[in-house]
């Protein structure tokens, strides 16, 4: 590993993971961090450390075993992570980082993970947690596997309440909440994070398609895509996507809810 050099960025990122941890972390590729850390800034380089913090917390004792991550992902970790503002955000990607560090080191999907979540708004990225980690929660226990017969059978009914407090929202956003909406649960959808059967409305329009609704809300199912990403982002880009529901894995991000409050499986 390249002496760490003189930099605002390598600086930041060292209050965070020693030299050693970050060899440790990245393999051979950690040659490349003295030419990806020369423009960071102080605040760049700070979000870079946490989310080597986060992938090398993911990572357990498996940090002590071989494996290097693909110079690729380390580059887009790089250029758009150290953008993050969002502690979410930074935890998908301490993951993503996590879930990239192999024996071989050619495994480079990682990149194009961390790109999808950057691409994705913070209000997306917020969603998708809550509704897999509810979906996870609904589910555990009843051996449903995400294929085409199963995912179907994995919709739930989300009331609004419980979403909105979630999602933390404030007054002014309540007021533009017809968009906001459509932006998170379209875009979700268009990129393939969720399922093809959703909607949200108030409780005339859902009672229509889910007779359980007592209140307004949200009607969703998973995709495999979503659930993949859910993976990668806890550090388990290698498992079946039905270790989603598995009790070994640790999908806890504090200040967030292991499930939404009043959600419920559409189909029992």
């Amino acid at each position: 590993m390249v002496e760490p050099i003189a930099t605002v960025g390598f600086g930041a990122i060292a209050a965070y993971l020693g030299k050693d941890a970050i060899e440790k972390l990245l393999g051979p590729t950690a040659d490349y961090l003295g030419q990806g850390l020369r423009d960071l800034t102080q605040k760049r380089g700070e979000t870079i450390g946490r989310i080597f913090g986060t992938a090398h917390s993911r990572l357990g004792e498996r940090i002590e075993g071989p494996g290097t991550v693909p110079p690729k992902v380390l580059k887009v970790i790089l250029d758009e992570g150290s953008f993050a503002n969002d502690r979410l955000a930074v935890e998908y990607l301490g993951g993503i980082l996590a879930s990239s560090r192999t024996e071989l080191g050619r495994d480079d999907r990682g990149a194009r993970i961390a790109k999808t979540v950057d691409a994705m708004s913070t209000y997306q990225l917020r969603t998708h947690y809550l509704i897999y980690a509810t979906i996870r929660t609904l589910f555990a226990g009843r051996g449903l596997e995400f294929n085409a017969e199963g995912r179907p059978k994995m919709g739930i009914f989300v009331p609004y309440p419980g979403y909105f407090a979630a999602m933390d929202f404030c007054k002014a956003e309540l007021v533009n909440l017809p968009a906001l909406l459509a932006h998170i649960f379209h875009g979700l959808y268009t990129d393939n994070l969720l399922g093809p059967d959703w909607w949200f409305g108030g409780r005339e329009a859902i009672e229509k398609i889910f007779a359980g609704a007592k209140e307004g809300g949200i009607l969703c199912q998973p995709s495999s895509l979503g659930a993949e990403l859910f993976l990668w982002a806890f550090g388990h880009s290698d498992k079946a996507l039905e270790y989603l529901f598995s009790s070994e894995l640790s999908a806890t991000v504090e200040g967030l809810p292991a499930s939404l409050e009043g959600a419920c499986a559409r189909q029992t």
